[in-house]
């Protein structure tokens, strides 16, 4: 720094110090006294460091900023450097984009306030440092940058929406999607597990508006609705099959799966149901409030004037024992296909006794998906043919009369498809 006897310009940034090298700036305070190191600039290394401030214009006292330091390699001159981080007479984070990212960063990195910001470094993230190369923080920024400008245009559109409303003088013009904004859109995601019709009824609108010419010329381009339902019910179908070839006992995987293709199992019923909820509690809880009976999934027909119970096991579960009872040809049923009866008609029982009188249920239907048929014998099958038929509390459907039904599907829409 000079010696004390120069004169600064109070209340401002001072150029401190300059050598053929370097330059150093502080800002000094109301008597022209140097208090704070703004920059530093390092003329032959390409380098320029701030130190972001604020200055509150009231009281005239000065602070940090949340970045401590804030290096910039690459560039020639202040004059240079992205718009992003300079301002005329100010330097730090100065446009929104650039904003919101860094308010992202301080999230995962609390304890960083140094970073570097430069062209052709590589990107590096330290315990008390950060290093972003330039050119993809400028990709990011660019599409944060594109994000705001896409909210911005619907904020404008809904509140005119809106004001069209209530006021008959205001007029709407139709909005047209620019090319490579749908690409742009669902870019955005990395999954699409939760697709339900609604989705893709949006999407099937959407391919009836494109001109023929377009759809010819696209690979592999799905071009009806009948095709999007082939597509999504043969990757369900694989998703299953995927599951059912599994030689562990994986019920949280069927579980998860059903929950989130809950229309499979809707149909297994006759008539429309509703997925109400999963793992509910059907009441049989003791006075110390425990041993409450968890049901895997909790139906309600379409009228909302009955419920369905319904609990899944795996395809793994025996249905028949392997000796059988009376030789030649009659098999006891399995321990798990036995407790399965049980735990259902007990779940009915407290379902009755604990919410029947708040819910309106007529002798709910139980139903129970457990093992698989094709693995039993002809003597087995014969045995669990009379058995289920013989159950009118219980339906049971096993996982491969799931996957037939699947594959029936597939195969009607595949017609209609054709036709």
């Amino acid at each position: 720094m000079e010696n004390s006897k120069t004169t600064y310009t109070p209340n401002q940034e001072n150029l401190t110090e300059e050598t053929l090298d370097f330059e150093v700036y502080h800002y000094c305070d109301e008597s022209g006294k140097p208090v704070f190191l703004t920059k530093e600039v390092y003329k032959k290394e390409k380098r320029i460091v701030f130190f972001p401030y604020s200055v509150d214009q009231k009281e005239g006292s000065l602070k940090p900023k949340r970045i401590r330091k804030l290096e910039l390699i690459g560039w020639d001159s202040i004059e240079d450097i992205p718009h992003d981080f300079r301002v005329t007479g100010k330097y730090g984070l100065k446009t929104l984009r650039a904003r919101h990212f860094f308010a992202g960063l301080y999230l995962k990195y609390r304890d960083v306030f140094n970073y570097t910001i430069g062209i052709n470094i590589p990107n590096s993230f330290k315990q008390d440092h950060i290093s972003l190369n330039w050119a993809d923080l400028k990709t990011i920024l660019n599409e944060i940058y594109k994000e705001k400008m896409t909210y911005d245009k619907e904020k404008a559109f809904l509140i005119n929406k809106g004001l069209g409303r209530i006021n008959s003088t205001i007029t709407l013009s139709k909005r047209y999607m620019p090319s490579g904004e749908l690409g742009r859109f669902l870019g955005k995601y990395d999954s699409f597990a939760k697709v339900n019709q609604e989705d893709l009824n949006a999407l099937s609108s959407i391919l009836d508006l494109i001109p023929p010419s377009i759809i010819k010329t696209t690979s592999n381009f799905i071009n009806s609705k009948e095709q999007i339902n082939k597509v999504y019910i043969e990757d369900v179908i694989k998703q299953f099959e995927k599951l059912s070839s599994s030689s562990k006992d994986n019920e949280k995987q069927w579980q998860a799966f059903f929950e989130k293709n809950a229309w499979i199992l809707s149909h297994l019923f006759p008539y429309e149901v509703i997925l109400r909820k999963k793992e509910a509690y059907v009441g049989g809880k003791t006075i110390d409030n425990d041993q409450g009976r968890i049901l895997d999934f909790l139906f309600e027909n379409g009228f909302k004037d009955n419920y369905a119970l319904l609990e899944t096991k795996t395809h793994k579960k025996d249905l028949f024992k392997k000796i059988a009872y009376r030789k030649p040809d009659v098999f006891p049923m399995s321990d798990e296909l036995s407790a399965g009866i049980t735990q259902c008609l007990d779940q009915k029982d407290n379902f009755i006794k604990d919410f029947g009188r708040n819910n309106p249920s007529f002798d709910p239907k139980c139903i129970l998906v457990i093992g698989t048929k094709s693995m039993l014998t002809d003597s087995q099958r014969r045995c669990f043919e009379l058995l289920r038929s013989s159950q009118k509390n219980v339906e049971i459907v096993t996982f491969d009369e799931i996957l037939m039904k699947l594959k029936g599907l597939l195969k009607v829409v595949s017609i209609d498809n054709m036709s």
